[in-house]
């Protein structure tokens, strides 16, 4: 079959429910069933894993340390609510592209088994590399309703995928699937599809058959400041487990599965379990009518924990402050919700220089510490000690990132994806390239040294990392310099008084 290509952004098209379909990417538009299904990889048997396992140990170690670089700090709780003995089935909801899967791929000891975009797979540099680690390729509504590929050729396909995802579930292994099925820049979670717990409603019918421990789903919350920036926080957030309290499908379609034959389980029971998936998730998410009101929350958040004689030092704490005030105003808290209005207005404010309720104290605008103002120095010095192996080493993926990340045609959600690629895939496809050029140089230029050669080849991997670890250092510290002059700069600024006697009102009010 040759490739199909169909219409690009936003056509208008909409689902079976009337609802407008996520705009395909050029990458997302092009689908070539044969292709598909020809770099699928699967198991030797019913249950392995079908990805190469050395080569997904190497990916995740690569992955870990470009989630590293990609926020500077990173908390994760709930982790004692993965299973070590029963597959597990994460779902979360999907604001960051490859981000997402990616922090769960490192943040969970099993091996996962990903279901993604049928492109995935496909792609020059990235389908290789997906295919080995065992991602599994999904033709979604987006692409079937738009004429990509046949409904037979779409249920084939998902068919397929649905049960590997199954099978490994079942024998233990894990997932992550994102319900909503495409990534957005949305402040609350878009409708939910079924696939994912249809998935793992069928692992728990096999695992029932073979005797194996029940599986269950897993819901996170993937918490980031914003999104689309490099070097955000990030706090990942394990909730309590869904159990599914004994096998759905009945006897016969039980034995169906267990001969190989995805079947689908009662649609009362999918649609029930999706939507005690929503109702788990959707705390755990900003949930949030417009992203202002969001921010306006997390205002009320700071602003609650400096009236109490406390200050919020860290994303996580913030998170939990604003998810509290949200609530409170949604049980119908009145003095809250009666300065909400007023607490939406210094956000938008704050939010306009670059700032948030960090910025504030009990006096309102608060005085930038000297450490703050005096963070450029280190920044300066760290940059200038690491530029020289950082440009050498790194220059190029930094570069390849930043351009296709600004440049991608999949939204804001998409562009730190392309940050997380340049980081994970520099150390395997970029740094080489340095390594052999700095090494000839070294042979053909010192050749008293030659016998050196090779250690200094070895040890460049390693002085590259360090160097972009002071790199990033360097960044985070001229951050801290970059805010505190924003917090000056808008100190000096006409509306400050009035920031200020607005920020003492809801103080006092909030007390």
């Amino acid at each position: 079959m040759v490739e199909q290509t169909v219409q690009t952004g936003d056509d208008g098209a909409v689902d079976h429910h009337g609802e407008i379909l996520p705009p395909l990417s050029k990458s997302a538009s092009r689908i070539d069933v044969e292709k598909i299904e020809s770099k699928r990889r699967t198991g030797n048997k019913a249950g392995d894993h079908p990805g190469v396992a050395w080569f997904y140990h190497m990916m995740r170690g690569l992955c870990r340390l470009a989630v590293n670089q990609q926020f500077r700090t990173i908390e994760i709780t709930g982790q004692e609510n993965i299973s070590e003995d029963a597959g597990i089935l994460t779902v979360g909801w999907h604001t960051n592209g490859l981000i997402d899967p990616s922090t769960i791929f490192v943040t969970q000891p099993k091996m996962l088994v990903f279901g993604g975009r049928h492109d995935l797979i496909t792609r020059a540099v990235i389908g290789p590399i997906a295919s080995l680690s065992g991602a599994q390729p999904v033709l979604r509504q987006a692409e079937l309703a738009r004429g990509g590929a046949s409904s037979e050729a779409g249920a084939r396909i998902n068919g397929k995928t649905m049960l590997t995802l199954a099978e490994c579930i079942a024998h233990g292994h894990g997932t992550a699937l994102f319900p909503e099925g495409t990534s957005h820049e949305d402040s609350k979670m878009r409708r939910l599809r079924t696939g994912p717990v249809r998935s793992v409603i069928a692992a728990n019918s096999i695992a029932h058959e073979k005797g194996l421990p029940e599986p269950h789903l897993l819901p996170v919350g993937l918490h980031y400041r914003t999104s689309w920036y490099f070097r955000t926080d990030a706090w990942f957030e394990y909730g309590k487990p869904i159990p599914l309290d004994g096998a759905i499908h009945p006897p016969e379609d039980r034995a169906r599965l267990m001969a190989g034959e995805w079947v689908e389980a009662p649609a009362e029971r999918v649609n029930q379990l999706r939507d005690e998936v929503r109702s788990r998730l959707a705390p755990m998410t900003p949930d949030a009518s417009t992203w202002d009101e969001h921010r306006c929350w997390h205002l009320l958040g700071h602003l609650q924990a400096l009236a109490q004689g406390d200050k919020l030092t860290s994303w996580r704490q913030e998170v939990l402050a604003a998810r509290k005030a949200r609530n409170q105003i949604r049980e119908g808290n009145q003095n809250l919700d009666t300065h909400q209005q007023a607490a939406d207005k210094i956000a938008k404010r704050l939010h306009a220089t670059g700032l948030d309720g960090r910025s504030l104290d009990l006096q309102g605008l608060r005085v930038p510490r000297i450490s703050e103002r005096l963070a450029i120095i280190p920044a300066l010095i760290l940059a200038i000690i690491s530029a020289p192996l950082t440009l050498v080493g790194s220059g190029l993926m930094i570069l390849m990132g930043k351009i296709m990340g600004d440049r991608t045609d999949e939204g804001l959600d998409a562009r730190t994806t392309y940050h997380l690629l340049a980081s994970m895939l520099g150390p395997l496809l970029i740094w080489p390239l340095p390594i052999i050029g700095i090494a000839c140089a070294f042979w053909i230029c010192l050749p008293e040294f030659r016998v050196w050669t090779p250690l200094l080849a070895l040890s460049l991997p390693l002085l590259f990392h360090i160097s972009n670890k002071l790199a990033l250092s360097a960044w985070d510290f001229y951050v801290i310099a970059r805010d505190a002059t924003r917090i000056a700069r808008l100190r000096k600024h006409p509306e400050a008084k009035s920031i200020d006697e607005e920020i003492t009102n809801l103080l006092a009010a909030l007390k």
